[in-house]
Parts: C-alpha cells; sequence; structure tokens
C-alpha cells in the first residue's frame, strides 16, 4: 500500500513538473475574459461536413458573417438586449439574448433539416473546447 502511495505522489508530481496539465491549458485560467463594462460573446460551430455552407449570423440586423465548420466569432458587447439570429440555407432562427458586464456566454450554430440553422447557449466548457479546438471566422466590416 506504501509503494502504491508513493508512486501515486511521484506520478502526480512529474505531471506538475513538466508544466500546467492539458486541461488547464485548454480550459483554466488562461482562457479571455470579457473586456472591462462589456460582455464576451462567443458564437461557435462544431465539426460539419466538407461540403456543408457557412452559417450565416446577424447581430441586430447587422450581418456579422458565415460560420464553417470547427470555426468560432468572438463579440465584445455592451451590455443591452440583442437579436442574434443564424440563416440556414432554407430557413432561419432568431434567438433574443441579454448580456451583462463581465459575462462570457457561449452560442453553438447548429443546421437542422430542412435547411434551417439555429443558436443554442451550451455550457462554458463545451464553449471553451470548440473554440480551442476550432480557428477563429472572419467577420464582415
Amino acid at each position: 500500500m506504501k509503494k502504491f502511495l508513493v508512486v501515486a505522489a511521484l506520478a502526480m508530481l512529474s505531471g506538475c513538473a513538466s508544466g500546467q496539465s492539458s486541461w488547464v491549458q485548454a480550459y483554466g485560467t488562461n482562457f479571455p475574459q470579457a473586456n472591462p463594462g462589456q460582455a464576451a460573446v462567443y458564437l461557435v460551430r462544431g465539426p460539419a461536413p466538407a461540403d456543408a455552407p457557412p452559417i450565416n449570423i446577424t447581430l441586430s440586423q447587422q450581418a456579422l458573417g458565415g460560420l464553417p465548420g470547427q470555426s468560432w466569432m468572438r463579440l465584445n458587447l455592451v451590455p443591452r438586449l440583442y437579436d442574434v439570429r443564424a440563416y440556414g440555407t432554407q430557413a432561419n432562427t432568431e434567438l433574443i439574448i441579454t448580456v451583462d458586464p463581465g459575462q462570457t456566454r457561449f452560442f453553438e450554430a447548429v443546421t437542422e433539416e430542412p435547411g434551417n440553422a439555429r443558436l443554442m447557449e451550451i455550457s462554458p466548457y463545451q464553449g471553451r473546447r470548440l473554440v480551442n479546438q476550432g480557428q477563429q471566422a472572419p467577420m464582415l466590416p
């Protein structure tokens, strides 16, 4: 029993000595927080087929751009009510959100049959994972 405890303690120490764990690097305190007085809203999209069209996003009727598979956008928003829409090839879905200063929220864009797209709020754990696995999508000027 003592040998097991010694081996377990040495394994933990050797893991800590080599740097931060992969979990801390991906999901820990190094993830960018909201700017002072603003909220950080991440719009993410997970894996999609290679031929899948991007999901176009608007914020209060202003076009932001499209989200291809494995991509994300970060919006720095002042606290208020927003109308966010995801556009599929045939239909769109509206999501009304309110943000508070200091918040970091994640919304995933997904496609639905037939040709619709929608946004749904996901947990910070899921959102950070998708951001870290994807690439930042270009936003329209």
